[in-house]
């Protein structure tokens, strides 16, 4: 019993000097913020280590931005590169690490933030930054589609950036692939010299008849008659998605594609399907050594035989042994004109209509 009493008395004891610890490290942290000459670099190790231990247990917070903005504490670079790289775009983390890293810290941050990398994409996109911009325009000319498609997105994010997809255009030197989806979201910046410059060289995709259609902001705010918008769905979309137990299982199913996506990112999937690939629906090319070619999705890979489905939704399987090549597509295999089938009123009811499809 008393051995228990002092096991329950340590900790607590441990837990108070925590929290003392605590209370020091803030009280320290709140002192240098005031000083106006504080000299972070030339500080004693107590301070230095105070002010670590108040950082790693206070990330993202105001204070520990402002703690690294104004004493550079270059250990946090990590820590920068993870806020960064979170699901919610984070400007003010991926700024600091441009600031702080530069070009060593960003490529390093690419490679290890793994699956999170889309993410990353877009906070660094939101750095006015030349080294920035130059590092995310280098993925426009690689081979990686996704990558590519990301880094165009963030361009959009920084006035530096739209100017550098602008001036990719004007040059010719944009990917055809990633035309449309620049256009739709440099038509919607802020700056009215970008949104005249792109109307003449990236217009807008034009509905059925030769309308073009207005930037997808202004879409968003117009509404329609869901009853309409599911015939629309029956006639253009009815052969490649289901709608619960109506449709053909290819791509992804839209039952509740109205919890899914916004509004205007369902304008932009319809607009631009290369800007909105889902994962898992990438296309891919398969040739054998008999010379038979399926384009599909790939709904199963093993060392012994892959499956991919094709349009129609059929499941073939094909032995990897007899697999020639296996090349990626660097477009949907959604059709990019999809819209020209519609008028823009048709187009309205069908967003409608996919808006109210929820759980």
């Amino acid at each position: 019993m008393r051995l228990c009493i002092g096991i329950v008395l340590a900790s607590l004891l441990a837990a108070t000097l925590v929290r003392a610890d605590d209370a020091r490290d803030k009280l320290i942290v709140e002192t240098v913020l005031k000083l106006e000459s504080f000299n972070y670099q030339s500080s004693s190790e107590k301070v230095k280590g105070a002010i670590g231990r108040y950082l790693s247990k206070n990330p993202g917070g105001e204070e520990y931005y402002e703690l690294i903005e104004r004493f550079r504490v270059e250990s946090e670079v990590p820590s920068l590169t993870k806020l960064a790289s979170a699901k919610e775009v984070n400007s003010r983390a991926a700024a600091l690490l441009v600031s702080i890293g530069g070009e060593s810290a960003i490529k390093t941050a690419l490679v290890d933030s793994g699956s999170s990398r889309a993410s990353f994409l877009m906070s660094l996109g939101t750095v006015n930054d030349p080294v920035a911009v130059s590092i995310l325009s280098s993925f426009l000319k690689g081979k990686d589609n996704v990558a590519a498609r990301n880094s165009a997105k963030a361009l959009t994010g920084s006035p530096a950036g739209q100017l550098c997809l602008l001036e990719l255009a004007e040059s010719g030197a944009l990917a055809d692939e990633l035309k449309k989806g620049v256009a739709l979201d440099l038509s919607a910046s802020v700056d009215p010299a970008i949104r005249a410059r792109v109307s003449k060289v990236l217009p807008l995709p034009s509905s059925l008849g030769g309308e073009v259609l207005p930037p997808v902001a202004q879409l968003g705010q117009m509404r329609g008659d869901p009853q309409k918008g599911q015939l629309i769905y029956m006639r253009a979309c009815f052969t490649c998605h289901k709608v619960g137990d109506k449709g053909i299982d290819f791509g992804p199913a839209l039952t509740e594609i109205g919890d899914k996506l916004a509004r205007e990112a369902l304008y932009t999937a319809i607009i631009d399907p290369n800007e909105a690939i889902s994962f898992g629906y990438e296309g891919f090319s398969i040739e054998t050594g008999e010379g038979r070619k399926l384009i599909g999705y790939l709904a199963s890979e093993g060392d012994q035989e892959i499956g991919i489905k094709v349009p129609g939704g059929a499941l073939i399987t094909v032995q990897a042994s007899k697999i020639k090549e296996k090349d990626p597509l660097p477009v949907s295999l959604m059709p990019a004109s999809l819209v020209a089938t519609m008028s823009q009123n048709d187009l309205v009811n069908l967003v409608e209509y996919l808006t109210t499809l929820k759980k």
